[in-house]
């Protein structure tokens, strides 16, 4: 069996945390020999900013998901020049396309998608269908994407993760 090689949007991270067969899960990320979680420096960053008040059972938010990114990602990609030049192409694309969302509000996830094509991922587990997924940005990745010779992830959402992983 191939490995596949997924990315996890920042929140999914969210999703794991609560989920009732959260150890289940990671006990099969940590050991599985047919999926590898890469991260983005993007995605840290952000679980980095959740707020520190926050907790889950009595344990901040913001640890717990820090902990889950360190003990699952097996590499963090950094954000470099190519990244952001990728990312701003999808962006224009999606501009010329009709998009009508700002570039600060959709950057961070056009970034997040740039890092997984240049580093050849093959999944991106997201729930954002309202800008990451919707029509118009998935039509923007696979058009630059085909001018530039890259490959385009599969784009599944938690459950689908969920189910492919227990």
């Amino acid at each position: 069996m191939n490995i596949k090689r997924v990315l996890l949007d920042t929140n999914i991270y969210g999703e794991l945390v609560i989920d009732r067969d959260f150890e289940n899960i990671i006990k099969k990320l940590k050991n599985s020999n047919y999926v590898k979680i890469y991260g983005s420096k993007i995605i840290r960053d952000e679980l980095r900013n959740v707020p520190k008040n926050l907790s889950i059972n009595n344990k901040s938010l913001r640890l717990l998901l820090l902990m889950v990114y360190d003990l699952i990602s097996k590499e963090t990609y950094p954000l470099n020049k190519e990244v952001y030049n990728l990312a701003e192409q999808y962006y224009l694309t999606y501009r010329s396309f009709g998009g009508i969302k700002t570039k600060k509000s959709i950057i961070k996830d056009f970034l997040i998608i740039a890092c997984a094509t240049l580093n050849n991922l093959d999944i991106v587990v997201s729930g954002d269908e309202k800008t990451m997924l919707s029509e118009i940005s998935i039509k923007s990745y696979n058009l630059i994407n085909n001018i530039l010779k890259k490959k385009t992830a599969n784009f599944i959402d938690y459950e689908k993760f969920k189910r492919w992983l227990l």
